[in-house]
């Protein structure tokens, strides 16, 4: 998760606080005058801004939508201090956590796992998984950093040049680059969705168009194929398979692309003038 956010319930009790409706309230006083809730509010929206509301409006929506429970906080707590050790104390107070506040933060991480494993598993996905593991395939591959390289090195083998040649010459995979790109023989769940639906979508001896995947840019060429053996039925593996697609689409998916889902399911609307900025850039909206 590329997001997290530090601190929240603290930091957002201070302002819902300063929200209240007796905005002449003394917070504090001093030999110089007093701070009164009010001055205190606008201070806070001219020093953390939008930012702050956030914070403020995503913990809403992710407390309302999932649960998480004070067994899971205590559970994940005794995780980082078996990792810290005896130094565990030290890395609080550094980055200005008490063991409380440091549980509001946990939980806070606990409720953004669960909205992005929140995530729909189609039949048509199951199914599309299930008839491409019928067959392994042995496959090479060409792996460079940018698709107009990759485009550049498949209109080579397109008009002629020998992909296994190519590879050797141009593959920025260490592993396999000497041997042509060989990739060996590889079942489903050893390749990536991208790579999966290019590669199973050839016919023997044909090349793909260049793929992208979390290695970079693609160019796969399937060698030959093979059926499984004892292929369990559908309905055997369905769970399993279920399971699969959910974790793949979690690991490929940022916090920040569920965080402007739920925004946008939570049709969010601003009402002080001064936020009208607020979740633009997350929902990629013009101010």
């Amino acid at each position: 998760m590329k997001k997290t956010l530090i601190g929240i319930t603290m930091t957002a009790s201070f302002l819902m606080a300063a929200c209240g409706n007796t905005d002449n309230e003394i917070v504090a006083t001093t030999a110089y005058g007093d701070i009164t809730k009010s001055g205190f509010y606008e201070q806070m929206k001219e020093i953390a801004g939008t930012t702050l509301l956030e914070q403020v409006v995503i913990d809403k929506i992710l407390t309302d939508q999932y649960e998480v429970s004070d067994k899971e906080i205590e559970e994940q707590l005794e995780t980082y201090i078996e990792m810290y050790g005896e130094s565990f104390e030290s890395a609080l107070a550094t980055n200005g956590y008490t063991e409380e506040t440091f549980k509001d933060t946990i939980r806070f991480q606990l409720l953004q796992q669960k909205a992005m494993e929140d995530v729909e598993v189609t039949e048509e996905e199951i199914e599309t998984y299930y008839d491409q593991g019928k067959y392994e395939l042995h496959t090479r591959h060409i792996l460079v950093e940018t698709e107009e390289e990759a485009q550049q090195l498949y209109e080579q083998i397109s008009e002629g040049s020998d992909f296994e040649t190519i590879a050797k010459e141009s593959s920025q995979d260490s592993e396999t680059a000497e041997n042509g790109g060989n990739l060996g023989w590889l079942s489903i769940s050893d390749m990536e969705t991208t790579f999966a639906d290019a590669a199973y979508a050839l016919e023997t001896g044909e090349v793909s168009e260049p793929v992208e995947s979390t290695l970079g840019f693609e160019i796969i060429q399937l060698v030959d194929k093979r059926e499984v053996k004892d292929y369990a039925l559908l309905e055997e593996q369905k769970e399993e398979i279920k399971k699969t697609l959910r974790e793949r689409i979690v690991a490929n998916t940022e916090w920040e692309t569920v965080e402007a889902r739920l925004l946008k399911e939570a049709n969010v609307t601003i009402k002080d003038a001064d936020f009208k900025g607020a979740f633009s850039e997350t929902l990629n909206e013009e101010e």
